[in-house]
């Protein structure tokens, strides 16, 4: 209690009593304003800390504080105080190294902050790297130079903003800094956005030519996209890795184009030297028909050699003449050849009259079947003696008829008493009625009706069969099946008749032989021989579908496992979907092309295939679902920036949705133009209000340039413009034919001397004529010219088609919707609404400035086609 009364009050136990006694402590004494630093550092109590630092006026004990103390708060007033100290006539050199030693940012901030030194450089800011601090240095700070300074080193977007509004309308120079620099990053940002749109647009149109079935002009286009690669600035390390991996991949598809071109070359050359070869060979079989016959048959077989070593490399056309030829010939040979073997019978029967008539006949017919003369050839000498001894025979026998027809009921009634003779089993009668009908017959040359003469027939073979009961009635059938099974050995038949046909003969033998008491080793053998020889063509035939079916069945399961590979290692979060989408199509296709294959195994493979197909088609349907839902919300947000109060801030957003429909992807076939047309509307009431809301002078600028570009041209001034434009066609025509230099500077020097069609459309032909120059001077490339002015062409096209309301070819939608997109980007969407004559001489007239455009006959009568519809 006694202790309290003897201590100092800044040492009492009350921290209010310290902090009376704090403000009684003078500063300017030495021991007294060591009492206030010790104070500052070590008192318990805060509020006394913060007034001992408060009352300390000398820089050395505030320093000292601010390097010693631990609480934030009092090394910030710490600073503070400082500043206060040293805002007299300082050296700001000394400032500057003072500054330097604090490691406070919080107090070297309050220092720089409540300085009042001009002389305080700006270098004082390099060690400050936390932009929060610059920022309150550029609000708040003293001097001006340091709030310039402070302001200047800030590179954040959002504290640039900051200090903008803060300063507006406050401090003139820092707001000016901060807008500036802002815009400057905002530039920054649009150029460098704007250079990765245009470094992907690029990759794409290489993927695109790198992927594209059109290889016309493929090196021109890729060379121009490589040189525009070049000029791009910032490539990053993984684009410039796409680039080159698509450039390898162009250059190796134009070096597999001139190595199938130079092939195909070969292949022409080659298939054309086998065309004419065979050409020779037909000449060559043309002149065999005048030769003898062995020397004929001779040549052709050798001909028909040399024909099979060419035949299958051959067209159809070659093949089916040297065919008919070669069969004509070949035929006619044989029929020489049996000719000339049947010579002495021919003569023979010419001769020979004491023979029966029936019989002569007979003979004469099987001998005429045998030679088989063509009947578009002549008939020799020979032939037509015969031809006409067979007519006079059958005179004969018609008239030997008429008196066979006299003894048919007669005959009728032998072949009844016969019939029943055989019914009753009585051989000797059958016999007996048997040798007298057949007299009968035998000696009308058995001219009869043919159902008598069938009905003899029946009969006779019936007795045969009765004579042959006892074990010798199926030997007969058997014989009859060993010939017709011999008759098929070689047969030009379809391998599945043929196999048909030696399977039906097959199971008859199997019938007969089941019920005959006598098996013939000798007659089943011919039959079985003659049955392997006949079915071995069958079996080649059979051994190559069933080879075929077996190919088809691996080359389905290995589709089904690459496909089931595909879809198991496939990260769908990253999937390229137009590459998913042609793996489904090229699925189904060679799916297609492997048919048939065996049923069996064939059925759960199908299964299989439809069961991947439906996982495919279900993420695809997933994909263009999401597409689809990023679409609407697309347009749900277009729709409420159209009824936004800040017009100018919905349009920039309204930009940034665009970008985003861009790279949405397409959804359903037959959702895609419905959402476009909804997402088109909401942003064509954005920029139709922006455009309302511009100024009317630019208004004003706009409608007179367009009006400028729209409005009819005289009769004189169209015919001058159709004048320059015949001019530059015809200059373009001896540009590109390598014609004389003086004749294209005539055409030149008449083009630009020639009558004006008005200032606008004059620019617009001259900047085809000036493309003719770049062209004449090695400048630009004509590949290159025709690839700027194909687009230019579909893209004139596409106005006219846009302009009259009707839809652009399928090829042609991807650029209609860029084209659409870039007038919404610039807030034209309403400009070509109405198809006005003008506006169609407006585009007509385009056309003719167009370089080039007799190039592109397609294109002309798409776009004379619209027109003469308008």
């Amino acid at each position: 209690m006694f202790a309290n009364l003897f201590k100092p009050k800044w040492r009492h136990s009350n921290p209010e009593v310290r902090a009376s006694a704090v403000n009684k402590l003078r500063p300017d004494h030495p021991e007294q304003a060591g009492i206030l630093c010790q104070l500052a550092l070590s008192d318990s109590n805060r509020q006394v800390r913060l007034q001992a630092v408060q009352r300390l006026a000398d820089k050395d004990s505030l320093l000292m504080v601010l390097r010693q103390s631990d609480d934030a708060e009092i090394r910030e007033q710490a600073g503070i105080r400082v500043s206060q100290c040293l805002n007299g006539d300082e050296d700001p050199n000394s400032l500057c190294q003072l500054l330097e030693l604090i490691n406070d940012d919080s107090a070297r901030t309050q220092i720089i902050i409540n300085s009042n030194n001009a002389q305080l450089e700006t270098g004082t800011l390099n060690n400050i790297n936390d932009e929060s601090v610059l920022l309150q240095i550029a609000l708040h700070a003293r001097l001006a130079n340091i709030r310039k300074e402070a302001v200047q080193r800030i590179e954040d977007a959002t504290l640039l903003e900051q200090v903008q509004r803060a300063t507006r309308g406050r401090d003139k120079a820092v707001h000016r800094i901060s807008r500036d620099k802002l815009n400057s990053l905002r530039e920054q940002s649009r150029l460098q956005a704007e250079a990765s749109l245009r470094r992907q647009q690029l990759l794409t149109q290489l993927h695109q030519l790198a992927t594209t079935e059109d290889t016309q002009f493929l090196q021109a286009r890729a060379q121009a996209l490589y040189q525009e690669w070049q000029q791009q600035p910032n490539i990053e390390g993984n684009e410039q890795q796409t680039f080159d991996n698509l450039k390898h991949t162009i250059e190796q598809r134009l070096n597999r184009k001139a190595e199938a071109e130079a092939q195909a070359a070969r292949e022409r050359a080659e298939q054309q030297a086998r065309e004419d070869q065979a050409k020779s060979l037909l000449d060559q079989l043309a002149a065999t028909e005048s030769q003898s016959t062995d020397q004929m048959q001779w040549v052709l077989t050798e001909l028909q050699a040399k024909w099979q070593a060419l035949a299958q490399q051959l067209p159809s056309q070659l093949q089916q003449q040297w065919q008919e030829s070669y069969d004509n010939l070949a035929t006619l040979a044989s029929a020489r050849a049996r000719l000339e073997q049947q010579s002495q019978t021919i003569a023979q029967l010419l001769q020979q009259d004491d023979q029966p008539l029936t019989k002569r006949l007979r003979k004469i017919r099987e001998l005429l079947a045998l030679v088989d003369w063509p009947s578009s050839e002549p008939r020799p000498e020979a032939l037509q003696q015969l031809h006409a001894l067979a007519d006079e025979l059958k005179q004969q026998q018609n008239a030997l008829s008429q008196e066979a027809r006299q003894q048919e009921t007669a005959i009728r009634d032998q072949l009844t008493e016969l019939e029943q003779a055989i019914d009753s089993g009585n051989l000797a009668d059958a016999n007996r009625l048997h040798q007298s009908v057949g007299k009968r017959i035998e000696k009308l040359n058995v001219l009869l009706p043919d159902a008598l003469d069938n009905h003899y027939r029946l009969l006779n073979a019936r007795l045969a069969e009765l004579h042959d009961w006892q074990g010798f009635a199926a030997a007969g059938k058997k014989e009859s099946l060993c010939e017709q099974m011999e008759a098929l050995i070689g047969a030009e038949l379809p391998p599945q008749e043929l196999a048909d046909q030696v399977r039906a003969l097959q199971l008859e033998w199997k019938q007969i032989d089941a019920t005959d008491s006598v098996h013939s080793q000798k007659l089943w053998k011919r039959f079985q021989e003659a049955g392997e020889k006949a079915y071995a063509p069958c079996q080649t035939w059979f051994k190559a579908q069933r080879q075929q079916r077996e190919f088809n069945l691996a080359q389905r399961q290995q589709i089904c496992t690459q496909l089931r590979t595909y879809l198991h290692q496939m990260d769908w979060n990253q999937a390229d979907w137009p590459a998913v989408e042609a793996v489904s199509r090229a699925a189904r296709e060679e799916w297609r092309r492997y048919t048939p294959v065996d049923r069996a195994p064939g059925k759960p493979l199908q299964q299989e295939f439809n069961t991947l197909l439906r996982e495919l088609d279900h993420h695809i349907k997933e994909h263009r679902q999401h597409c689809a839902d990023i679409k609407e919300q697309l347009i749900a947000r277009a729709v409420e920036l159209a009824e936004a109060e800040d017009i100018n801030a919905a349009a920039d957003e309204a930009k940034q949705l665009q970008k985003l429909w861009k790279a949405a992807g397409p959804t359903f076939r037959s959702r895609e133009r419905a959402l476009w047309q909804a997402f088109r509307e909401a942003c064509d009431q954005i920029f139709g209000r922006l455009k309302e809301t511009r100024k009317e002078e630019a208004r004003h600028q706009r409608k007179q340039a367009s009006e400028q570009a729209r409005q009819p041209l005289a009769d004189v001034a169209v015919d001058a413009l159709q004048r320059l434009a015949v001019l530059a066609e015809q200059a373009e025509e001896e540009l590109a034919n390598n014609g004389s230099s003086e004749t294209l500077a005539t055409l030149l020097t008449e083009a630009i001397t020639g009558p004006s069609p008005g200032d606008f459309w004059r620019e617009r032909i001259g900047q085809r004529l000036e493309a003719i120059r770049l062209i004449s001077a090695g400048t630009r490339s004509i590949e290159q010219q025709l690839v700027l002015s194909d687009r230019q062409a579909r893209e004139l096209c596409i106005r006219l088609e846009i302009l009259l309301g009707v839809p652009s070819p399928e090829s042609d939608e991807a650029l209609r919707m860029e084209y659409q997109m870039e007038r919404l980007n610039q807030a034209l969407a309403q400009q070509d609404d109405e198809p006005t004559p003008a506006a169609l001489q407006a585009l007509e007239l385009e056309w003719l400035t167009l370089p080039f455009a007799w190039q592109f006959g397609e294109l002309h009568e798409r776009f004379a086609g619209l027109l003469q519809d308008a």
